[in-house]
């Protein structure tokens, strides 16, 4: 018999969904600030079926939407073709869909909630996802997965009323089908879950075995659609093969170990109810995914779901214990999208635990004069705790989160509809509209999102009406007339003749675009030869020299996969792409070398003699550079996206240019010019691809070497001292090792370590390897209890430096590798040393957000590591390479 719910609930029920939905649809097309690809995928999609039954790729109504380079699931493009007819292809109507699944889910919550518990659960169960983060964040987002929770849920609902008495097992597997259809992650855990209630149910399945024969039929012609499509379409398991950290031949002890590793992250405090997703699209940044107000009365829920006599309840806990399931198989764990399914059973349970605590008010009190006024004071203590913790999330999603989130593409994708709605007017004053390729996701469906097209229009011309492409490339455009181009900022550097039409700025004063009109490149040497591969595991290419610099030759050499010679770079680009030019070289790693290093060389050739500027920027990988034999970079000198420069001497006639790169992982490219005192091309310079006969090493005078530094080396690691964090081993540039480190946050925010043992009392050099987090924070460094310095913790590439009183910090950034990973060269002078005595260094916090922090590595041997000489550790961060940071 069906359960009547009192007029008085459906009426809290109404208030609790007009609540939950100002929060889903208040403001709801600007925030979160921009759009993200595959949002726009989504809606782009959902407007091309509803408008001319075919999708972007002119398949008609297909069943998975091919996008990406994967399927996209059917339920959510299906779901958001009404609102997009009814209010047109934008981001309201889009994310609107998001807000009427959440809605749903949040009315699905109570009944079923009403269904395994009673009423006043379910309103207390729809009120904590109503106002829950996870869900609330997901319900404001045009992402797939917010469809999945509503199918389930909807599909336990008639599998508990079945459970009962009912006749509606068939109608739970269909919605359990349908799940499939919803986002991927339910391929994996609908069927455990359904194995799980079989074994929960096998006298009820077997007893009433029509219904589950019925059940079993409707489940498989469910499923049968997306089954058939899976085993004829093998390309849409290639984004799980390269998401999962499953690989062939992996043991399977340590498959077990890596998976109850990444399953038990889904369940830490530090991702429920302190960090939250670190994705900046998938949390608000320093907040859980939970309030930390839910974690008492959700232990409370799963305790009385756990003793309670009737098998319903334990669904609620499967739930929950299978929900990291498919997600702990794949990297950036936790995620708050693949684990999105175990919202509901933690809101559920948050839900129980505080109407048992009514409950059990109204068993001690048993007189309802004393039952109301004590239950009021739960709540109203309650609401105490929840509400501002509530506000202060709503105040930080509003407020804060858009300034952040919005920005690069990973965030929202900032600024492609201000693009298309200034550049569209302008259509018929330029030849071509051209929008950058540089730091961005799938920029051609925002042209199709927000210029509307025709999907067959597109199919046939394949041209989303921008021509997409990096500034650096050459061949693809010609400058004869004026173009209008949608850049970074940092590319109008590439341009000597431009005029600022328009800047897209991201709500937190970024700004994401440049539009300008471009007549002009300025000049590069784009003419190379190149050498490689040869090693560069653990940083070693660094350390030595293949070749001898001052005497470049066409000799063949041994490089780390066999014999190797100069081959002529042949690109159409202003930079010079190795990762491109090597990438059928690399036997480890075919298709994008990594930990390996690459000598390329161009004959600069200058008509007359005369002082110039070597000007660089390249990809965040380190490079040694000499011209005519000299070596520019006494120590390595990393490149990056502000160009690095510094005065040269030319000689008439050919100069031998030869760079060094060591590539670690990613990117792996740089770009040279030759420039005068401001930046300006210099006229009849130019680079060739070849030796001249003979070197301009030759014609140099010879310099006699610098004198030797007068300081000494020591290994600035050989002990702890005090901490407040421990890892073994904790991931860097080196691989990994044992680490220790402090938070700002902190009670104690300090690490102290011991140095190796002093020679001599001289200037010393303590080399060691740390590692920074990724928020900026300020921290003091102490040495043998005197305040020595202060510095800047933080992820951004290149040198750190800081000085005071003789004291020199010099962190050389190595790798993104668990944190900021790199190098620190601590300058000590001689009056604060003590012969035969280690020195003593402490970091302490003094400012900067909760979770910036320091780490010192257990590696006692940097210094040999690196190859550090008095002479490069007294040069490091000493060299005449200045960042320019104009454009």
């Amino acid at each position: 018999m069906t359960k009547r719910t009192p007029v008085l609930a459906l009426l809290a029920l109404l208030v609790i969904l007009a609540f939950a939905a100002v929060l889903r649809i208040y403001n709801l097309r600007d925030t979160p600030a921009g759009l993200f690809c595959d949002e726009a995928a989504l809606g782009y999609n959902a407007f091309a079926i509803g408008t001319t039954g075919y999708d972007e790729n002119g398949e008609h109504f297909p069943l998975f939407i091919w996008s990406f380079g994967g399927y996209k699931n059917p339920v959510y493009i299906y779901s958001a073709i009404l609102p997009i007819r009814l209010f047109g292809l934008d981001e309201f109507s889009l994310r609107l869909t998001s807000a009427l699944f959440g809605l749903g889910t949040i009315i699905v919550v109570f009944f079923l909630c009403r269904e395994l518990f009673s009423t006043g659960v379910g309103l207390l169960a729809a009120l904590a996802l109503a106002v829950c983060p996870w869900h609330l964040h997901f319900s404001r987002i045009a992402f797939e997965l917010i469809s999945l929770p509503f199918l389930f849920s909807l599909g336990l609902l008639f599998l508990v009323r079945y459970t009962k008495g009912r006749r509606t097992l068939a109608v739970a597997f269909f919605f359990f089908g349908a799940c499939l259809y919803a986002y991927a992650i339910a391929k994996l855990f609908v069927p455990v879950f359904l194995v799980g209630f079989g074994l929960l149910y096998i006298d009820q399945l077997l007893k009433r075995w029509r219904e589950t024969f019925l059940a079993a039929i409707v489940l498989a012609a469910t499923v049968a659609p997306v089954v058939h499509f899976d085993l004829t379409h093998q390309q849409g398991d290639q984004y799980f093969r390269t998401t999962s950290f499953l690989r062939p031949g992996m043991p399977l002890e340590e498959i077990a170990r890596h998976f109850a590793r990444n399953y038990a992250q889904f369940f830490s405090p530090v991702f429920l109810f302190q960090h939250g997703d670190e994705i900046s699209r998938h949390a608000v940044k320093g907040h859980g995914e939970l309030y930390p107000a839910f974690l008492p009365v959700l232990l409370l829920g799963g305790l009385v779901a756990l003793v309670r006599r009737d098998r319903a309840s334990k669904l609620v806990l499967l739930w929950l214990a299978l929900y990291p399931g498919g997600a702990s198989l794949m990297n950036e764990i936790p995620s708050a999208t693949r684990g999105f399914i175990g919202v509901v059973p933690l809101c559920i349970l948050a839900g129980l635990g505080a109407g048992s605590v009514l409950w059990a008010i109204a068993w001690i009190g048993r007189k309802r004069l004393i039952i109301i006024p004590l239950q009021a004071a739960a709540l109203a203590a309650a609401g105490y705790v929840l509400v501002p913790q509530v506000l202060h999330y709503l105040d930080l999603y509003f407020n804060e989160y858009p300034k952040y989130s919005a920005p690069t593409y990973g965030g929202f994708q900032y600024g492609y509809r201000d693009l298309v709605k200034y550049m569209e007017p302008e259509r018929g004053n330029y030849r071509q509209l051209m929008w950058t390729a540089t730091e961005v996701n799938q920029p051609y469906i925002f042209a199709l999102f927000y210029r509307q097209t025709d999907p067959l229009q597109f199919r046939h011309a394949q041209d989303p009406g921008y021509l997409i492409l990096e500034p650096m490339e050459t061949t693809r455009y010609d400058l004869s007339t004026p173009i209008l181009y949608a850049l970074r900022e940092s590319e109008l550097r590439f341009f000597s003749d431009y005029t600022v039409k328009q800047r897209i700025v991201a709500p937190g004063g970024q700004t994401e675009f440049v539009i300008a009109e471009v007549r002009a490149r300025r000049t590069y040497l784009t003419q190379w030869l190149s050498l490689g591969l040869f090693e560069n595991m653990e940083g070693a290419g660094l350390r030595r020299d293949e070749i001898q610099p001052s005497d470049v030759r066409k000799d063949r050499f041994t490089g780390v996969f066999g014999d190797i010679y100069w081959r002529r770079v042949q690109q159409a680009y202003l930079r010079i792409d190795l990762n491109q030019f090597y990438q059928s070289a690399d036997k480890r790693h075919p298709g994008n070398p990594e930990y390996v290093c690459a000598y390329n060389y161009t004959s600069v050739r200058s008509p007359k003699t005369q002082s110039v500027f070597l000007e660089l920027i390249g990809s965040d990988d380190y490079a040694r550079i000499w011209l005519n034999g000299t070596l520019l970079t006494p120590a390595p000198l990393m490149l990056g996206d502000k160009p690095k420069r510094r005065p040269i001497d030319l000689v008439e006639g050919d100069n031998a240019l030869l760079l060094k790169s060591c590539e670690s992982v990613g990117d792996w490219y740089f770009a040279a010019r030759i420039t005068d005192n401001e930046g300006r091309d210099i006229p009849g310079i130019e680079g060739h691809a070849d030796f001249p006969p003979e070197t301009a090493a030759h014609k140099r005078p010879h310099t006699p070497p610098p004198p030797a530094a007068d300081v000494q080396v020591i290994e600035g690691f050989d002990g702890i001292e005090h901490f407040g964090h421990t890892q073994n081993p904790y991931i860097d540039y080196r691989g990994g090792t044992e680490s220790w480190w402090s938070y700002m946050g902190d009670a104690d925010a300090q690490v102290e370590w011991r140095t190796a043992v002093v020679p001599a009392k001289k200037t010393t050099v303590a080399v060691f390897t740390a590692s920074l987090g990724e928020e900026q924070g300020a921290a003091d460094l102490y040495v043998n209890g005197e305040l020595a310095l202060s510095f800047e913790t933080d992820d951004q590439t290149g040198l750190h430096l800081a000085e005071r009183n003789g004291y020199r910090w010099v962190f050389v950034q190595k790798a993104m590798a668990g944190g900021n990973s790199g190098v620190v060269y601590l300058t000590v002078p001689a009056s604060a040393v003590t012969p035969g005595k280690p020195l003593d260094l402490k970091v302490v916090f003094s400012s900067g957000p909760p979770h910036a922090w320091f780490m010192i590595k257990d590696y006692r041997d940097t210094a040999a590591h690196e190859g550090v000489t008095p002479a490069a550790a007294a040069a490091v961060g000493r060299e005449d390479w200045k960042e320019n940071e104009g454009t």
